[in-house]
Parts: structure tokens; sequence; C-alpha cells
């Protein structure tokens, strides 16, 4: 007869830290996420397309505030921390966009100006106003 090893907590629970298919549950960070410090690319969410359809979205979100910028020495990586949305990847489809986009961002920063930004289904930051 086998012996059976003690159980704590009481039945259908999960040991702290692990969701319910087992993976390991990661706490939230004032940091972007860690692709982005490795330089591995995005690993962002896409839903299957038909054949031969392209789409996009794009999306407003208005009167918001730059609260944090991040940048490391990689090419064309830097992130701006949204009041109430958080980390938000800057367009880096060229450098003069992400170089004009962090000078819009700073200054939004340090004046603590409302800042109108359009992101795509990329989830970076394509276009910013700010007021």
């Amino acid at each position: 007869m086998t012996e059976a090893t003690p159980q704590t907590g009481g039945p259908g629970e999960l040991p702290e830290g692990v969701a319910s298919g087992g993976a390991e549950v990661a706490a939230p960070s004032e940091m972007p996420p860690a692709a982005a410090v490795a330089g591995s690319g995005d690993s962002a969410p896409t839903l299957p397309a038909e054949a031969g359809v392209e789409a996009g979205i794009g999306a407003w979100n208005s009167n918001m505030q730059i609260t944090a910028l991040w940048s490391i020495n990689q090419d064309k990586n830097a992130w701006v921390g949204v009041s109430g949305i958080g980390w938000k990847r800057l367009a880096n489809n060229s450098s003069s966009a992400i170089v004009a986009l962090t000078m819009l961002s700073a200054h939004a920063r340090e004046k603590g100006s409302v800042v109108n930004y359009r992101d795509e289904s990329d989830g970076m930051i394509h276009e910013m106003y700010v007021w």
C-alpha cells in the first residue's frame, strides 16, 4: 500500500504563483517587457487572417499623459509609460520617426502636457500630438 503525500490548501486550490494551466504567473513590473531588453523582437498576439487579406487597426487615445520614458542602447528601441495604459513602444519603422516621437514624449513628460496618440495593431505608437 502506498502512502499519499499531504497537500496544502483545500481541494481545487493551486499553489501560490501558479495559474490554472500550470504556468507561472508573472507579477507586474515597472520595466518594459523582457523581450525589449533582450532585443528578441516583438511577441504580440496576432489573429489569423483569410488568405490574401491584409488588415490593420489604428486607434486614437486622447487626453493621456506620459509618465515615464525608457530606452536602451539598441537600435530603435524606446518605450513610454502612459498613465492608465502602461508601457507602449514607439514606432521603430525609421530613425527619424523614433527620434521625433521620443522628443515629443520627453517634452510631454517634462511639462505634464496632454497627449493624443495613435497606436496600430502592432501595439506601437505611430503618431502623437502634444498640447
